[in-house]
């Protein structure tokens, strides 16, 4: 009877997530988080200036984009990577209207739209069906977050968008 040594190698368990798809959910990840500070900059915007309706929206925007970033963190986690956090620079984001404010995270999320819909192109490439299907869910939030503002803003085709009184009086409809 042979008897084997514990000091077996062995091959490496559990398995991983491959490195390339690492790759690229990471860049994903760093966007969840600048969103989210993108959207803490546009609620503490919109309370200073008296949109209060518009500040508890964007506030829950924010909290959104956590729970996306710990989305993909998780799913990186379950897969037995170890997530270093991305570095984040604080934004640099300064608003002179609540149109502007609807302009810039419009484009954020058509942004976020084209880099997840990239990411899961390129996740397909590779194979990794998974992870493909792993998107979904944030391809779908991004189309569903692109049609919101998409809304918005063609509500306010024909106003002022620089008279505060006209925003204000649009707020409960916008938010």
């Amino acid at each position: 009877m042979i008897i084997e040594s514990p000091l077996m190698v062995l091959p490496e368990f559990p398995k991983k997530l491959d490195a390339k798809i690492v790759g690229f959910l990471m860049p994903r990840l760093a966007d969840e988080y600048k969103a989210f500070y993108f959207y803490r900059a546009a609620s503490n915007w919109c309370k200073n200036v008296g949109f209060e309706k518009a500040a508890e929206f964007f506030a829950a925007e924010s909290n959104d984009e956590l729970v996306h970033a710990k989305g993909i963190e998780t799913y990186l986690v379950d897969w037995n990577i170890d997530v270093e956090l991305p570095v984040v620079e604080k934004p640099q984001i300064v608003f002179s209207s609540l149109f502007e404010v609807l302009i810039k995270a419009y484009e954020l999320e058509y942004n976020l739209w084209n880099e997840y819909n990239d990411t899961a192109d390129e996740v397909l490439g590779k194979g990794a069906v998974s992870t493909f299907n792993f998107l979904k869910t944030y391809t779908d939030i991004q189309t569903k977050s692109v049609a919101e503002y998409s809304d918005k803003l063609n509500m306010l085709q024909g106003v002022n968008v620089m008279s505060k009184f006209e925003l204000l009086t649009l707020e409960k409809k916008l938010f």
